[in-house]
C-alpha cells in the first residue's frame, strides 16, 4: 500500500495527535474541511486547524517523470491530512539541524495548511521554501505555520520537484513535448498556486488576497512567477527574502547543463528519463560539485513559461501591480563558514551571477570599504547574489511604477562559530514567530533582542499580508530616497543605508 492510499484509507498508523515536527504537543480534535478536490480530515487545538501532506498534482512517477505537473483528481473519501508527505529527492538535511528526519520521493507535490479557526475569510500566505533549487522541505520545523495562522493568515507551504527532477531541461533530447522541462520546479509552484485558488476557501482563505513568500531560492522562484504569464493573477502580493532575479539561466546553459548531468551519469540526454533516481542523484551531486557557478539549477528564461528575464520584465512593469516586500541579510554568505586555510582567493563556485574575473575588480574596491579580510570577503560576496540584486529589483520595480518596501537584516547570530555575523536564513524564526522552538531558533538570533525584533518582524509581516505597508513609518522605496528598514535591536528606516556599497557595483551585474 503506498502512502496515498494509506492516507485515504484513514492513516492512524501515521498519526500522533498534536506531536509533529515543529509543533507544541496538545490535545487536538478531528476537523473535516470540503474543498473542491475533496474532502480532507485534519486536526485541531481550537484556534488552529492543521492539515498536512494535501495533493495538488497527480504525483509525478514514470512516464511523467520530467513533464509538466498534472492536476491531482478528485478524491470521494476523506484524505487524512495528518502527516507531512515525503520531501523532494535531495542530497541530505541541512547541516543546522541534522536531526530532522527527510525523506524523500520524486513523488512529492503535497502542501500543507494552517487555517485559523475563527470565520474568514483571512488573508493566505503560500510559502516556497529555499535550498538552492537543489534541497530544502517543508517540514523543517522553523515552517510551521501555526503562528501566521493564531494572527488570522492562512498559511500554506508548499514542495516543488528539485534538482534535475525539477530544474532539467530535456527539450533538445526528448522533444517539445517536454519543452520548459527546465522549469518544471516553477510549474509545479504555479500548480500549487491553482490549488489555492480553487481550494482554500474551505480553509476560510480568501483567494483574492494571496501573497506567494519564499527564501533564498525559494524568492528567486517567486521573483521568476512575479513576471510568468501563467502564474497571472495568482498572487495579489509577494515576499522575496533573500532572492532577486539575477539568478536565471538562459536556455544554451540549460541544455549545457543536461549534457553535463548526462556525461557525469554516463548515459545519453534521453536515458535519463530512465535512469534510476539514486543514479539521477548521484549524476546531479557531481554536477554540482564540479560547476564553475553557484546554483546551477535555476529558472530557464526563453520558453513559454519566462519569455523574458525577471529583472527586465520588471523593470518593463511586468509586476507593477504586485506590491513587494523584500531584502537581505547583511552578511548572508558567513552560512557557510570562512574559507578553508590556503583557499582566501573566492572562487568561481562561490558566486551566482558573475565569473571571477568580472567579479575581482569591484572586490578590489571593497578593500577600502571593509579593511578586515574575512568581513571584505563575506560582504562582497553576499552583495554579488543578494544585497545588489535585491536593491536592482526594487528599484526596478519603483521606476516602473511599483510598490517595493525594502529591508536589509542587520541582527547578528549571538552564539556558535558565526556569532557576529547576521547570516542567511537568520531572519527566519523570527518572521514566523518561532524562537520558542528550539529547533527553529538554532538558524538566527537568540535573547531578548531577538525575542523584540521578532515580534516587530512578524508584525510587519502580519500587515504586510493584510495588505497595508508593514509599517506605518516605511516609506515605499524609490531611487531618490532608497528608504530601507535595518531591521537590528531597533529597526528604524535609514536612507539608502548600503548606498556606499552600492556605488561599489555600477556598471557591474
Amino acid at each position: 500500500m503506498n502512502r496515498r492510499e494509506l492516507l485515504r484509507r484513514g492513516g492512524a498508523g501515521l498519526v500522533a495527535l498534536g506531536a509533529y515536527p515543529g509543533g507544541a504537543a496538545g490535545a487536538t480534535t478531528s476537523v473535516l474541511r470540503e474543498p473542491g478536490c475533496g474532502p480532507i480530515r485534519g486536526t485541531s487545538d481550537g484556534t488552529v486547524a492543521r492539515f498536512l501532506g494535501i495533493p495538488f498534482a497527480r504525483p509525478p512517477l514514470g512516464a511523467l517523470r520530467f513533464r509538466a505537473p498534472q492536476q491531482a483528481p478528485r478524491w470521494r473519501e476523506p484524505l487524512a491530512a495528518l502527516a507531512y508527505a515525503p520531501s523532494p529527492i535531495q542530497p541530505g538535511s541541512i547541516p543546522e539541524d541534522p536531526s530532522v528526519p527527510l525523506p524523500t520521493s520524486e513523488d512529492c507535490l503535497y502542501l500543507n495548511v494552517w487555517a485559523p479557526e475563527r470565520p474568514g475569510p483571512h488573508p493566505v500566505q503560500v510559502w516556497v521554501h529555499g535550498g538552492g533549487n537543489v534541497t530544502g522541505s517543508t517540514r523543517f520545523p522553523v515552517f510551521d505555520g501555526n503562528g501566521f495562522a493564531r494572527a488570522g493568515v492562512v498559511c500554506v507551504t508548499i514542495t516543488y520537484r528539485t534538482g534535475c527532477w525539477g530544474f532539467l531541461d530535456l527539450e533538445e533530447a526528448l522533444g517539445a513535448a517536454y519543452h520548459d522541462s527546465g522549469n518544471n520546479g516553477l510549474r509545479d509552484q504555479i500548480m500549487a498556486l491553482c490549488w489555492v485558488r480553487d481550494n482554500i476557501v474551505a480553509f476560510g482563505g480568501d483567494p483574492a488576497r494571496v501573497t506567494l513568500a519564499g527564501q533564498s531560492a525559494g524568492a528567486k522562484d517567486v521573483v521568476s512567477l512575479l513576471t510568468a504569464p501563467a502564474a497571472r493573477g495568482l498572487f495579489a502580493r509577494a515576499i522575496v527574502e533573500s532572492g532577486g532575479g539575477h539568478t536565471v539561466a538562459d536556455r544554451g546553459r540549460a541544455a549545457e547543463l543536461t549534457r553535463r548531468v548526462a556525461a557525469a551519469a554516463g548515459v545519453a540526454p534521453a536515458a535519463l528519463r530512465e535512469l534510476p533516481a539514486r543514479a539521477l542523484l548521484a549524476a546531479q551531486t557531481a554536477v554540482v560539485a564540479a560547476y564553475p557557478r553557484k546554483y546551477p539549477f535555476r529558472a530557464v528564461v526563453g520558453g513559454a513559461l519566462l519569455p523574458q528575464a525577471p529583472l527586465a520584465a520588471i523593470a518593463a512593469g511586468t509586476a507593477r501591480d504586485v506590491p513587494l516586500l523584500l531584502g537581505w541579510n547583511r552578511d548572508e554568505v558567513a552560512f557557510w563558514g570562512p574559507p578553508a586555510p590556503g583557499a582566501e582567493a573566492v572562487r568561481a563556485g562561490e558566486l551566482a551571477n558573475l565569473d571571477v574575473a568580472a567579479f575581482a575588480p569591484v572586490y578590489a574596491r571593497y578593500a577600502a570599504l571593509v579593511p578586515d579580510p574575512l568581513a571584505r570577503r563575506y560582504a562582497a560576496v553576499s552583495a554579488e547574489e543578494y544585497g545588489i540584486p535585491t536593491i536592482r529589483l526594487a528599484a526596478a520595480q519603483a521606476r516602473a511604477g511599483g510598490t517595493a518596501f525594502l529591508y536589509r537584516f542587520d541582527l547578528p547570530l549571538t552564539t556558535g562559530a558565526r556569532r557576529g555575523y547576521a547570516i542567511h536564513g537568520a531572519e527566519l524564526p523570527l518572521t514566523w514567530a518561532r524562537l520558542d522552538d528550539p529547533a527553529s531558533a538554532v538558524y538566527g538570533p537568540v535573547g531578548a533582542s531577538a525575542e523584540r525584533l521578532s515580534a516587530a518582524m512578524h508584525a510587519m509581516w502580519l500587515r504586510f499580508l493584510r495588505g497595508r505597508a508593514p509599517a506605518a513609518n516605511w516609506p515605499s522605496y524609490d531611487v531618490r530616497r532608497r528608504a530601507t528598514m535595518r531591521l537590528d535591536a531597533v529597526p528604524r528606516v535609514v536612507d539608502d543605508l548600503a548606498g556606499a556599497e552600492r556605488r561599489l557595483w555600477d556598471g557591474v551585474l
